[in-house]
């Protein structure tokens, strides 16, 4: 099923990550801790902190499963906006979210007509969002675009438009299609099975693996619907698992998981 195979070393490997090809910070760019925090927090009782890239474009309410599904898992959300100029010192771990279609040129490809609406200023504070973690030897956590982002960003490629995924008409949380999990992989550890559930929404997908990418899970159709650094450092679902974490064990486990790497690095 996967390409290569899992061995989660407690040394960590340093894939290649390509620099975003527009790097310039702009003032606008900030970030900021979410204004939900735990209730008892103090000082003596610190919580990782994760960095949650965002577009103003996409508005506040888009982000708030993902600052919930952090928070749950025991973690202090810190919102990251476009042009921000470095990944905010103080932050444990970065989740790269769901959102707009990864701009094809990053990748070596022109627009397809059915690509969707691009940010571009969004996809090169990821692409270096992504590289700061990478060096500093942070978890990530990507989810969907968030995937893409970083097969992109280690130097592979993206699918810009499936055919047979039609993403109209579902709740978040419908269970659309069954995904295969590589047993030893982090997503494999979390849902504790062979087989699990997911929803979908996106139309496009991972084409070629990016080096020092493992595939650790692969839908019915063949679609890459998880990948991985052998390190376990990294993580990256297709679907989305914010949505799913009142419901299904694996999904909060993912978070949890993810969560307790950040705090080995505090």
């Amino acid at each position: 099923m996967a390409t290569g195979s899992f061995r989660h070393e407690t040394g960590s490997r340093d894939p290649r990550s390509r620099a975003p090809q527009k790097s310039s910070p702009r003032s606008r760019g900030s970030w900021r801790p979410s204004a939900a925090r735990a209730d008892g927090e103090s000082l003596g009782n610190h919580r990782p902190r994760i960095a949650i890239t965002t577009s103003p474009r996409k508005g506040s309410e888009y982000y708030a499963p993902y600052r919930r599904a952090v928070e749950a898992a025991g973690a202090e959300p810190v919102e990251v906006s476009p042009g921000t100029a470095s990944l905010p010192e103080q932050v444990d771990g970065l989740l790269l979210p769901g959102g707009w279609d990864v701009d094809p040129s990053l990748y070596g490809e022109k627009k397809d007509e059915k690509v969707g609406p691009i940010d571009r200023e969004l996809d090169d504070t990821e692409l270096l969002m992504f590289k700061q973690a990478r060096e500093r030897e942070l978890p990530v956590l990507g989810i969907c675009r968030g995937q893409q982002v970083i097969n992109v960003a280690m130097g592979g490629s993206l699918v810009q438009h499936l055919e047979a995924h039609d993403i109209r008409g579902h709740g978040r949380s419908h269970l659309a299609h069954t995904i295969e999990v590589e047993p030893a992989s982090e997503l494999g550890q979390a849902a504790g099975e062979h087989k699990i559930r997911v929803n979908s929404f996106h139309h496009q997908a991972v084409k070629q693996l990016a080096p020092g990418l493992h595939q650790s899970a692969t839908g019915e159709d063949g679609t890459v619907e998880g990948v991985e650094t052998d390190d376990g450092l990294i993580v990256a679902v297709q679907c989305h698992p914010e949505e799913l974490t009142t419901d299904l064990p694996w999904a909060r486990k993912l978070f949890e998981r993810f969560v307790a790497r950040a705090r080995e690095k505090e």
